[in-house]
């Protein structure tokens, strides 16, 4: 009783414990690197939130909020007084910040709490969206044809979404997704579906339709949310084993498609799958015996035009695998085969940097995992090896040196010749190949107002990359971020990181032949730097009422030449009151090129994101506004505008906009039941 009763008080005196915090706040950086598919992963997670009772370490240590020490403390809280009757409880743990408490608050839910607080909290949920979005000026492709250029779009400007989950906490999940890219002319140009069941006796996991797969540090399958290097310095560092999960998100690659099981016995778990998915690919001209083969494999999604048409669903993936794996409490150690087959070959174009990628019909990747958890830090490793010959390995720690001090190190080497098309394992290349780096990373909270967290990064590439001509590359990236707690609602953070590689720099030169001045392009691999600043100041002014203010800047040179500029500057301001809120932004921007490009994420309607990139000189604005009509049924309208100064278009073929400016429209209305 006297339980429930502090639960309750608890309740009334947090209230904002639930409050949404914005993408930035849990991701902890700017969103520059970060892929598209990184935010379906993480949007993926916010909308399957997990149960507190029933969280294993695995999952709770996968949303990358909790550090070593706030893991062990919530589940020997756990351990130690039974079931969480609410989430307000879980300001009782130790370590347990009020701070931490609202990042980790969009990820969680506690069944418990139906009957706790009396909350009118459904067991199965059933939710219906539907999206609609437009760019307002009319684009070259939605334009009619001319002599010149008779390639357009194959349909309308409008781009559409629709979206449906039911879901029982325990053990049910079904959904679908159907999506239509502007331009394309079929509403159901992607559709995706998944029929997910867990917990029934010693079948842990049944999915039947779409599904991602995340197996040790991801060097054969990772498909989950990693940001990888980011402000958070040690927990994106490592990658939980989360094993399968349902995927709803829009991205038309980078998924399985067929039946995935998940069995447990005490204290062993056994995991089978396979997959059968047509992908999209560039398709060669058939060879002297008729023999059809692809270049490489498509993965923007976008069926608009003849030639995208006619990569469409060339290529059929055959994935089918298994892997078997020994938990305890704290510590895991596996294995699992994964065998890709392909019914065309790939064959890269002839170049250099290409002699060790992949060729032919068939993959086989043999992985080795490992993770355990000490009282005070985390061990974990990967190794894999590719019928090629080739193979990776990923090494690491992370851990609390005391309550001021968190660090990680990390190693990873991925050789020319590995090849693994569902890696997503830490590295600085977009996939795991061609890479040796080593990662130190710190975290340093001399109080609960300051944090100054840090990393460095060497890197080196054995061979060729594209646009490095020259094998045996190196370089560094480090990061500096210092961020202060003003007061409860107040907070202002500075960001600064280089990052050094070496690239082809191209210049003209002039010479004499024959008498006559003449120009050649000379190429070399030579050292080029980059300097990116990001600050901003939250503030709550009044009940209902924020802002924030940001300013970004970057510099780019190559060694040797004058660098470029490009810095930004804007204001957010969030305004909620009952049934209504809006969120707004004004932005100045001004770079000298595209290498100084200025990255900002912006707020967008539920489920949906949005980080364009700042470049020219121009501004920018947007609006959303939100409006829950009843308990069930809640409607989003999102506006954006760009103008830019000195130049007359926006975008370049058939995206050009023969106007200064590009504005976009956005409506999306979510029906619970």
């Amino acid at each position: 009783m006297k339980k429930i009763l502090l639960l309750i008080l608890l309740g009334i005196i947090m209230p904002n414990l639930q409050a949404q915090v914005s993408n930035d706040d849990i991701l902890g950086t700017s969103t520059e690197g970060v892929s598209e598919e990184t935010f379906e992963n993480w949007l993926q997670i916010q909308s399957h939130p997990i149960d507190i009772n029933r969280v294993d370490y695995e999952s709770l240590s996968g949303l990358a909020i909790l550090s070593t020490a706030q893991l062990k403390a919530f589940f020997d809280y756990r351990k130690n007084f039974g079931p969480f009757m609410s989430i307000y409880e879980l300001q009782s743990v130790p370590e347990l910040s009020l701070e931490i408490l609202k990042k980790l608050a969009p990820f969680i839910t506690c069944e418990q709490e139906i009957n706790t607080l009396g909350r009118d909290l459904k067991l199965a949920k059933s939710w219906l969206l539907i999206r609609f979005s437009q760019t307002l000026e009319e684009k070259k492709g939605f334009s009619p044809p001319t002599k010149a250029s008779t390639v357009r779009y194959a349909d309308s400007p409008v781009k559409s979404l629709l979206r449906y989950k039911y879901a029982h906490p325990k053990n049910l999940s079904i959904g679908f997704t159907v999506e239509k890219d502007e331009g394309e002319n079929n509403w159901t140009d992607f559709t995706s579906f998944h029929l997910q069941i867990q917990n029934k006796g010693i079948l842990k996991n049944l999915i039947i339709g779409d599904y991602q797969l995340q197996m040790g540090q991801g060097l054969a399958t990772g498909g989950g949310f990693s940001l990888g290097k980011s402000a958070e310095t040690i927990l994106f560092t490592r990658k939980p084993t989360l094993g399968g999960r349902p995927y709803t998100s829009t991205l038309e690659s980078g998924f399985f498609r067929g039946i995935l099981s998940n069995f447990q016995w005490r204290k062993w778990q056994g995991v089978g799958f396979i997959s059968r998915v047509v992908r999209d690919a560039n398709q060669l001209e058939p060879d002297s015996l008729n023999v059809v083969s692809v270049s490489s494999l498509q993965t923007s999604g976008f069926h608009r035009t003849a030639s995208e048409l006619a990569d469409k669903n060339v290529l059929l993936e055959t994935n089918f695998g298994a892997g078997i794996s020994y938990q305890s409490e704290f510590s895991r150690v596996g294995a699992m085969l994964l065998h890709t087959d392909f019914d065309k070959s790939i064959l890269k174009a002839n170049k250099t940097y290409n002699q060790y990628e992949f060729a032919g019909t068939q993959n086989i990747l043999l992985s080795f995992y490992y993770n355990y958890t000490l009282s005070f830090a985390q061990v974990f490793g990967e190794v894999t090896t590719s019928n090629s010959g080739g193979y990776g390995t990923v090494l690491g720690a992370i851990g609390s040196i005391n309550r001021h001090w968190d660090m990680s190190l990390l190693f990873r080497k991925f050789t020319p010749d590995f090849h693994s098309f569902y890696g997503n394992a830490f590295s600085e290349n977009t996939r795991n190949i061609n890479e040796t780096g080593i990662y130190w990373g710190i975290k340093y909270m001399p109080s609960r107002r300051w944090q100054w967290t840090t990393y460095i990064d060497y890197f080196y590439f054995p061979w060729y990359k594209y646009l490095v001509d020259k094998p045996q590359t190196q370089g560094f990236e480090t990061l500096v971020k210092l961020n202060y707690q003003l007061s409860k609602v107040s907070r202002i953070s500075g960001q600064l990181r280089l990052e050094n590689k070496e690239e082809n720099f191209s210049w003209k030169e002039s010479y004499l032949e024959n008498n006559k001045t003449k120009t050649r392009t000379i190429t070399e691999v030579t050292s080029r730097y980059r300097w990116t600043f990001n600050g901003y100041f939250t503030n709550k002014l009044l009940n209902g009422i924020s802002i924030q203010s940001r300013i970004s800047g970057s510099a780019f040179r190559f060694k040797g030449q004058i660098a470029t500029y490009g810095w930004a500057v804007s204001q957010d301001a969030k305004w909620s009151k009952g049934a209504w809120s809006l969120a707004s932004r004004i932005a100045y921007f001004s770079t000298q090129d595209y290498d100084n490009r200025q990255y900002t994420y912006e707020q967008d309607v539920q489920y949906a994101f949005s980080f364009p990139a700042y470049y020219g000189r121009g501004w920018r604005y947007y609006s959303v506004l939100s409006y829950d009509i009843n308990k069930n049924l809640t409607f989003w309208l999102r506006w954006s505008r760009t103008d830019y100064i000195n130049q007359e278009t926006v975008g370049s073929g058939l995206d050009e906009i023969p106007v200064p400016h590009r504005s976009d429209v956005k409506a999306q209305i979510r029906w619970v039941f």
